[in-house]
């Protein structure tokens, strides 16, 4: 009898496609490809200073659109290559959330 479980992921790069650049300039301590989620810097301060060379509502409505998408996917485990991690639904909301906050304290 096989035991063996097999998880399925679900890939939200497509909502981080849109704002890859953005993503790419948060990747400081070293690259995803390496580090994983590891190599980015998610401190207010950098997520501050990196969002003043973006269209903040922008990303703001890409991050409300991927939280939304998690929250109705009834897969627990999503992935993403753009930040090679895959994790729990909670621990990317939890980030996405955490940026969202800092987002909307910096002036839209």
């Amino acid at each position: 009898m096989n035991t063996k479980k097999t998880s399925k992921t679900i890939d939200i790069d497509q909502f981080l496609e849109n704002n890859k650049e953005f993503w790419r300039d948060l990747e400081t301590y070293c690259v995803a490809e390496c580090c994983g989620i590891d190599a980015f810097d998610f401190s207010k301060e950098h997520i501050e200073k990196t969002v003043s060379f973006y269209n903040s509502k922008d990303v703001l409505s890409n991050i409300d659109e991927v939280i939304l998408f998690i929250n109705t996917n009834p897969l627990k485990l999503m992935s993403s290559s753009i930040l090679n991690h895959c994790a729990s639904k909670e621990k990317f909301i939890e980030l996405f959330k955490n940026i969202k906050q800092v987002l909307l304290g910096v002036s839209i």
